[in-house]
């Protein structure tokens, strides 16, 4: 399970899609403040797009609005990148994932050059990445590639794929609770009951310090999902039938509170456990 390996790994924040863009956000002020404030060095990357000439002005000007020294873009529309793409990414002290399409940001970073310079630096244990939306679902080992809101648990209705990798035996789902989404953990943990899931709301974050708790910011709730289930019949059933499941433990966390993946328990802003938490 997640916190079970010790290798050194850096600081993820993941956040739920549609937050403030402008200067009074909390969770893009918490990135600037964690990428090094007035030294931070930002680089917004928008692989996950089709449209990256909507979202990489919108970042750039936020950040340099809440005092990053620089500020970098990179489309990253192939697998190919120029040389001042990855020099920008040695650079900096943080990266950005937009939102848009997960497969397609794990289609055209992972296993390039640059891919793999994301991975080393993240393994160094001191630099930071950020994610919203299709962003922060591709950091996962296991990612969500589709499946409509408010669906059935049956095989046939969600598609997985294999994410970046950044947080082991994790898998994030965003716009969680306003597009109904839980569904779609249940199903994938009827196949695969080692997962611990994060379900992100809009305007929400988590702060992930690998070895670290997990805390929350924003204006709405991350639900975590102990995928150890107790039972399931997905192993005889039809890929169109729904699937039986039981024992899926479920925690929401509210701005402050926090979560601690060793353990597999809740936090309180305080950073102890609730009284009567096993």
């Amino acid at each position: 399970m997640p916190g079970a390996n010790k290798r050194k790994r850096g600081h993820l924040l993941l956040i739920g899609g549609a937050e403030k863009r402008s200067a009074d956000s909390e969770i893009l002020q918490h990135f600037v403040r964690e990428a090094g404030g007035e030294r931070a060095k930002i680089l917004v990357c928008a692989a996950a797009t089709r449209e990256p000439q909507l979202a990489l002005p919108q970042y750039k000007a936020a950040f340099e609005e809440l005092g990053a020294a620089t500020v970098s873009t990179a489309t990253l529309d192939d697998r190919h990148y120029e040389k001042e793409e990855l020099e920008a990414l040695a650079e900096s002290t943080a990266l950005f994932f937009t939102g848009g399409d997960q497969f397609r940001l794990t289609t055209l970073i992972a296993g390039t050059e640059f891919g793999e310079l994301i991975r080393a630096r993240h393994s160094s244990g001191s630099y930071l990445i950020a994610g919203t939306s299709a962003g922060a679902t591709a950091m996962g080992s296991v990612m969500i590639l589709s499946g409509p809101g408010g669906g059935s648990v049956r095989r046939s209705d969600v598609q997985v794929g294999i994410g970046l990798g950044y947080l082991r035996d994790v898998m994030i789902d965003t716009h969680f609770n306003e597009r109904g989404r839980a569904y779609r953990f249940l199903t994938v943990f009827a196949m695969n009951s080692q997962t611990l899931a994060l379900g992100i709301d809009e305007d929400t974050a988590v702060d992930v310090r690998l070895g670290a708790d997990y805390r929350v910011l924003g204006s709405g709730a991350v639900t975590i999902f102990d995928g150890r289930i107790d039972y399931t019949n997905a192993a005889d059933a039809q890929p169109d039938e729904i699937l039986a499941v039981s024992g899926v433990k479920v925690h929401v966390l509210p701005r402050g509170y926090g979560f601690d993946p060793k353990e597999m328990k809740m936090l309180l802003p305080s950073g102890k456990v609730p009284a009567g938490v096993k």
